[in-house]
Formats: C-alpha cells, structure tokens, sequence
C-alpha cells in the first residue's frame, strides 16, 4: 500500500476552501492510501487555526484523525536524519524533517513511499536524495531504524 508523506503546505491548502493550491491538496488527499506528517510539521499546521482559537486547533486535529492521518514522532534517528538532510540540501529545518520522514519511512521497509509537498525546492531535494541512499554523516547504518 503506497504511503503519503505530507509536507505542511499541502495540508494548509488542504484546511482551506479558500487557498489557491486548495484543489491540488484535495486531489493529493484523495490518492493517499496511507498518510503521514511529521510532528514539526503538523506543529506548522496547527498554528494559524490555535491562533484563531483552541477550536480551531481541535477542529483540524479532528479532520486530520478523521483522515487516518499517523503523527510521526521525532526520535534520535529522525532528528539525525532530519540534520543530515538539512546539511546536504540546504532546506529549512521543517523541510528537512518532511523529507526525513519521507526518506524514514522507505528505510523503516514502507513501500511506494511518496513526498506530497508543494515546494519546488523540497521535491528537487527529494528528486535528487531517491534512491535513499545513507546520509552521511549521520546515517551510518549503526542505529536501529
């Protein structure tokens, strides 16, 4: 079952009826079988509903839950990943941990592991890391993934 790994543009887009990428979002929701973001990122997500209010917030938990959305915690090995993404990539940091994630779940044995961003720079950085090869200098095979 091919897995989704969503960058937090697509989701925003995804919230908002009113974003211009809205439709691709949903089109990008709908061919998810599996899905999944990152804790920093779904940490971007939820900032501008908690601003609003705290419903808001629950209410875009509740749709993401609804959705069968997996909330990947940030480990040792996800943060060293993350960095070493980063270093070769030049990424912003919440990037760097979308594709970490991405790259993550393909080690962890996922199949057909797909990186749904909207940012240029974030799928040529994924472009050029696939096949996933070892990051160095962190990813030296020596941790447990």
């Amino acid at each position: 079952m091919a897995l989704t790994v969503f960058d937090a543009d697509v989701l925003i887009a995804y919230l908002s009826a009113a974003d211009t990428q809205h439709a691709r979002a949903v089109e990008l929701m709908r061919s998810a079988e599996r899905r999944q973001v990152c804790a920093i990122n779904y940490t971007e997500v939820l900032i501008g509903p908690l601003r609003r209010s705290a419903e808001q917030g629950r209410r875009v938990r509740d749709a993401l839950g609804a959705l069968g959305f997996e909330i990947i915690v940030v480990d040792a090995a996800l943060a060293e990943r993350a960095a070493a993404v980063r270093a070769r990539t030049n990424l912003k940091v919440p990037d760097a941990f979308a594709l970490a994630t991405a790259i993550h779940a393909d080690k962890r044995g996922s199949d057909d592991v797909r990186l749904a961003s909207f940012d240029e720079r974030v799928r040529a950085a994924h472009d050029m890391l696939r096949p996933f090869t070892p990051l160095d200098p962190l990813d030296t095979g020596s941790r447990s993934d």
